[in-house]
């Protein structure tokens, strides 16, 4: 699943979308909403993309930010607990 950074979260089919509401239902999945809080906590960079993917039950937001300098950023977030899982970029 891709998300807009200020947009609404936009699924391409409808059984993804269902995995990922009863996700969030169960507390598997943190809600955007908290992941941008997170975000901004930790990095001074703008979400530009995020991912949402499934891999043998554990969710994991993949995330594309652009910092003040105008260099991408890649980030992973385990998506239960929001903890980062890795980081990419330059002058980091």
């Amino acid at each position: 699943m891709t998300f807009g950074a200020l947009a609404a979260p936009v699924t391409h089919d409808k059984e993804h979308h269902d995995d990922v509401m009863t996700a969030v239902e169960k507390g598997l999945i943190k809600p955007y909403s908290a992941l941008q809080h997170k975000v901004s906590q930790q990095l001074s960079a703008r979400i530009i993309k995020v991912e949402l993917n499934e891999d043998s039950g554990e969710w994991i937001y993949e995330l594309k930010l652009i910092d003040t300098k105008n260099n991408i950023i890649k980030v992973e977030y385990q998506a239960q607990s929001l903890q980062m899982l890795n980081i990419k970029g330059r002058h980091l």
